[in-house]
């Protein structure tokens, strides 16, 4: 089932809560986690999935929202635009609980 609001705060999906952990691995980019935004095709919400995922193996490989879909472990909001600034602002969570410089940043 897909992450709703609980109080004021989201409750996190695994894998944004393993992207903010700094003992595990980045892409050769340093990305921990990139993330995709699309409508649900039953719902019609705007979900925000992983498209990096780390496998059992413990590295990082590529995802998409079919896999989203099938383990429910996605973020459903009313508009794209909700999807891309919450998306934003978990990015700068993540840079900051993993002690990185955003992209682009010297």
């Amino acid at each position: 089932m897909a992450k709703r609001l609980v109080g004021q705060r989201r409750v996190l999906p695994s894998w944004a809560r393993r992207a903010m952990n700094p003992n595990t691995p980045t892409t050769s980019k340093r990305n921990t986690v990139l993330t995709a935004s699309n409508q649900h095709p039953k719902t019609g919400m705007e979900i925000l999935y992983p498209t990096i995922r780390m496998g059992r193996d413990g590295k990082l490989r590529k995802s998409g929202m079919a896999e989203a879909l099938k383990k429910g472990d996605y973020m459903s909001f009313d508009t794209p635009r909700q999807a891309t600034e919450y998306a934003k602002q978990l990015s700068r969570t993540i840079n900051r609980a993993r002690k990185m410089k955003p992209s682009g940043a010297r």
